[in-house]
């Protein structure tokens, strides 16, 4: 016997970002010309119509997604164009989810944020044209550092966070380059693919 679990959800995205209690899922709904702008929140075994708007992008440009953080701590809702982003974010233990805003939006700054080991971890190229990496307590998300500057002629990538361990990338003179950072340390080697 087949059976539907769950009532239909018309005009999403089509993809979902389950809560880490596994008793809710978010969704993005698209608005009538296909972009999504706005996050809402299902609960298990409930109906549609009690889902819970979280957030809503209201310029015309921008369209928004929700995603969690690599130390299962975080959800981060992020909303961007093509050369402009911006994070809010909220703690998972939030019974009434109340997005904070990381960074206010800058056209022309673009920024990626994950939270690993007490810190918020960013990619960004604000006052860094190649982007670079900072770091800000995750409470004091305001008071950014920076950990890996930016670099003459070298385009710093983005990075997964693993353990005691930060993997990233750079390209220098067009050729990609995979670095491992001790998180401890700081010490850094390039990984050697031959």
């Amino acid at each position: 016997d087949k059976k539907i679990v769950e009532e239909p959800i018309k005009d999403t995205s089509g993809s979902i970002t389950w809560s880490y209690d596994d008793e809710y899922f978010f969704y993005t709904k698209l608005d009538k010309f296909h972009r999504a702008k706005k996050i809402y929140r299902h609960k298990l075994g409930t109906s549609v119509e009690n889902d819970e708007l979280i957030f809503e992008e209201m310029d015309d440009r921008f369209t928004c997604g929700i995603g969690t953080s690599s130390d299962e701590k975080y959800y981060f809702i992020s909303t961007s164009e093509h050369t402009t982003s911006e994070i809010y974010f909220f703690k998972k233990e939030e019974l009434k989810p109340d997005p904070k805003l990381f960074l206010k939006r800058e056209i022309g700054v673009e920024y990626l944020v994950d939270s690993w080991n007490g810190y918020f971890w960013i990619h960004t190229n604000k006052n860094a044209k190649d982007f670079k990496i900072c770091r800000s307590r995750n409470d004091a998300y305001e008071k950014w550092e920076e950990y890996i500057p930016a670099k003459n002629e070298v385009l710093v990538g983005g990075f997964y966070l693993l353990k005691d361990w930060m993997v990233r990338s750079e390209i220098e003179d067009a050729l990609p380059k995979l670095l491992v950072r001790n998180l401890k340390t700081n010490e850094e080697e390039e990984i050697v693919i031959s």
